[in-house]
């Protein structure tokens, strides 16, 4: 059965000895497709598309900002791919990326790759995702990323998301929360506050029931964020048709 990795990670901007070791996790995660928030243009960013580029990832997409210190996102890619700025009226720097992705002239599938925002920026990318045509929900589809929200005390310990009625919204109309369906009463936090140590599972797919039905696998590596390569904790899923 053919099989698709697919890493997704909020790599946090960081000094050149700390990018050499998450180019080194992203290489042990062995991925087929790789999203990453925070990323940043400049030479650390150049190492990582580099890094990217020469582990077989060549379809490589990173939108372009005003200056390097502004984040974006990268979606790499060992197969063919085409990608646009998502929703097409969205400010710049890029906090969301479509990618259409061709494996095989049989299979391709739809990955929004998502770094949201805080608070009430979030809105306008969440009423987009809720307007995406129903080719979508329909087909094998992800919403993929750093959402920054989640359902209170499910997905946190504290009460503070922003837009749960959004990611609700999500849910209701038929996306499937992948690793929540798989860990119906786990709790697990994919970043967690210096400040105060409460936690909160940020990170997140959200996939067409197609998609969720050829989902394997889908994980959490706690050990990155511990060893403080980034404050986040990378998600890992696994497709199998």
């Amino acid at each position: 059965m053919p099989v698709l990795r697919i890493l997704s990670w909020n790599i946090l901007h960081g000094g050149g000895s700390r990018v050499e070791q998450v180019i080194a996790a992203i290489s042990e995660a062995t991925p087929d497709i790789v999203v990453l928030q925070e990323f940043r243009h400049g030479r650390h960013g150049q190492m990582i598309t580099q890094a990217l580029s020469a582990a077989g990832l060549e379809e490589i997409y990173a939108p372009a900002t005003d200056n390097a210190r502004q984040n974006t996102l990268v979606v790499a890619s060992r197969y063919p791919m085409q990608c646009e700025i998502f929703p097409d009226n969205a400010v710049r720097p890029a906090r969301a990326v479509s990618a259409a992705v061709e494996v095989s002239a049989a299979f391709s599938f739809n990955i929004l790759a998502l770094h949201l925002p805080q608070k009430q920026a979030q809105i306008p990318y969440f009423t987009s995702m809720l307007e995406l045509p129903r080719t979508w929900l329909a087909g094998h589809s992800l919403l993929l990323g750093d959402l920054n929200c989640g359902i209170p005390f499910e997905d946190s310990e504290t009460k503070t998301f922003y837009a749960t009625h959004l990611f609700q919204q999500l849910l209701h109309l038929g996306w499937r929360d992948a690793w929540r369906k798989r860990h119906p009463d786990a709790r697990e936090f994919s970043w967690v506050s210096t400040r105060k140590q409460n936690g909160f599972r940020y990170d997140h797919a959200l996939v067409s029931p197609l998609a969720d039905e050829i989902i394997k696998s889908v994980s959490y590596n706690h050990v990155v964020r511990e060893k403080k390569l980034s404050d986040h904790s990378s998600l890992h899923l696994v497709l199998e048709w």
